[in-house]
C-alpha cells in the first residue's frame, strides 16, 4: 500500500462510490469546501493549513483524509490538537495507513493529538454516525457504515465526545407551548437580496454565541460566505430569522429543508446540475426541516430570546407544511441547547461520535 500526498478530488469521489455502492441510504455529500481546500483557494487557508492524503492499493484509492492544523482550534482547545476530516476508508489497514500519514504531517507542525472525523471545526462538519444507519443522513450530517466506529477504535482512536440530534414532532402540540416573543425584542427574516451581508452578520453572532461551546472555534466572515453562499436559492426566509434588540442583531436561528429525504437515490453532489434539478422537482416531497444553528449573544442570555427563536422556527416550518424539525449537531456538553429543545418536545434522535488519538 502506498500513500499519495495532495490527491485530487477524483480520489475522494471514487472512494465514496466504492464504499457506499451497496448502501441505499447514502447521500453524496456536498464537496464545495473540500474542492476549495484541494485547489488551494479556500478562505480557510487564509487562517490555517490543510493537506490531503490518499492510501492506494495498486490503482485503487482505499482511504482518504484531510489533515487540518488551525491555530484557532488549538487556542479553543487549549492544547496542541489537529483534526482529520473528510475521512473515508475501506478497511482498518487502509484507515491506519492514511491516518498515520496525516498524523505525520500534523506532528511536523508541533501537534500531538488528532480529532476525527472533524473537518477542522464543528462549523464545517464533525462526527461519525453511530445509529439509524438505514435512514438517509440528515442534511449536513455524517453517514458511515455500521462498523466504522469499531474500525476507528481498532486504529487506536477513542471516543472523545458526541454531537446529538433531537427531533420535534410538528404534528403534535408540545412545540406550541413556549412563547414566540421576548420582551424588548423584534424578529426579522433573512434577506436574500443582502444574503452575503446576512451571512457575515450570522458569522459574527455565531462566533460570539458559540465562544464557550466545545469544538466551535472562531471562523472568519469570508469562510462563512464561502460555505453558506451557495445556499441562497435553498433559503426559505421565514426559516432563517434574526432577533433584534436595541437596534442591533443579537441572535439567530437557521433552518433548511432536509433535501436528503429526496436525494438518497442520487449518486452525485446536490450542487451538481442534476442535483439542483432534482431538488427543484422533488422539494415538495420533503417532510422534515433542520435547525442547524441557534445562538444569542452572551450578554442577553436568560431573556427568552433563544426559546422565542426556536418557537418561531417551529411555527414557520409547520405553516410551510413540514411535519418534523430536527435540531442538528448539538454538542454533548451543551446543556443549554438540550434544555431548550426539550421544552418543545424534542427527543434524542441520532448521535455522532468524535474520536481522538495521541500522535
Amino acid at each position: 500500500m502506498n500513500v499519495v500526498e495532495a490527491p485530487g478530488l477524483g480520489a475522494y469521489a471514487d472512494l465514496l462510490q466504492i464504499r457506499y455502492r451497496d448502501d441505499p441510504a447514502w447521500v453524496y455529500p456536498d464537496v464545495g469546501f473540500l474542492r476549495g481546500l484541494l485547489s488551494g483557494r479556500s478562505a480557510f487557508l487564509n487562517n490555517a493549513e490543510a493537506r490531503a492524503f490518499a492510501a492506494r492499493r495498486g490503482d485503487d484509492t482505499v482511504a482518504f483524509a484531510v489533515a487540518f492544523a488551525d491555530p484557532r482550534l488549538q487556542a479553543k482547545a487549549g492544547r496542541a490538537v489537529g483534526a482529520l476530516g473528510f475521512l473515508e476508508w475501506l478497511d482498518v489497514e487502509a484507515l491506519e495507513t492514511v491516518t498515520e500519514a496525516a498524523a505525520g504531517w500534523l506532528r511536523q507542525r508541533g501537534l500531538s493529538e488528532a480529532w476525527a472525523p472533524f473537518n477542522a471545526n464543528g462549523f464545517f462538519g464533525a462526527g461519525l454516525r453511530e445509529d439509524r444507519f438505514d435512514e438517509p443522513p440528515f442534511l449536513g450530517c455524517a453517514h458511515d457504515p455500521p462498523g466504522a466506529a469499531g474500525d476507528l477504535t481498532a486504529a487506536g482512536f477513542e471516543r472523545l465526545t458526541r454531537y446529538l440530534d433531537f427531533s420535534v414532532d410538528l404534528t403534535a402540540g408540545a412545540w406550541r407551548g413556549p412563547p414566540a416573543e421576548a420582551p424588548g425584542v423584534e424578529f426579522r427574516d433573512v434577506s436574500r437580496r443582502r444574503f452575503k451581508d446576512e451571512i457575515r452578520t450570522f458569522v459574527r453572532l455565531h462566533n460570539a454565541a458559540f465562544a464557550g461551546v466545545w469544538g466551535e472555534a472562531e471562523v472568519s466572515e469570508e469562510e462563512g460566505v464561502e460555505l453558506m453562499g451557495p445556499a441562497k436559492l435553498a433559503v426559505t426566509p421565514s426559516l432563517w430569522q434574526f432577533a433584534v434588540a436595541e437596534g442591533r442583531d443579537v441572535g439567530f436561528v437557521v433552518c433548511f429543508p432536509d433535501f436528503n429525504e429526496v436525494l438518497a437515490p442520487q449518486r452525485r453532489p446536490v450542487t451538481s446540475p442534476s442535483g439542483v434539478a432534482k431538488v427543484a422537482l422533488r422539494r415538495k416531497r420533503v417532510r422534515g426541516v433542520g435547525l442547524f444553528a441557534l445562538g444569542v449573544v452572551p450578554e442577553l442570555h436568560g431573556r427568552g430570546i433563544g426559546t422565542a427563536l426556536v418557537a418561531r422556527a417551529c411555527r414557520a416550518a409547520s405553516d410551510l407544511g413540514y411535519r418534523r424539525l430536527e435540531y442538528a449537531l448539538v454538542a454533548e456538553d451543551n446543556r443549554v441547547s438540550q434544555s431548550t429543545i426539550a421544552r418543545f418536545g424534542g427527543e434524542l434522535h441520532r448521535t455522532f461520535g468524535v474520536y481522538a488519538k495521541s500522535i
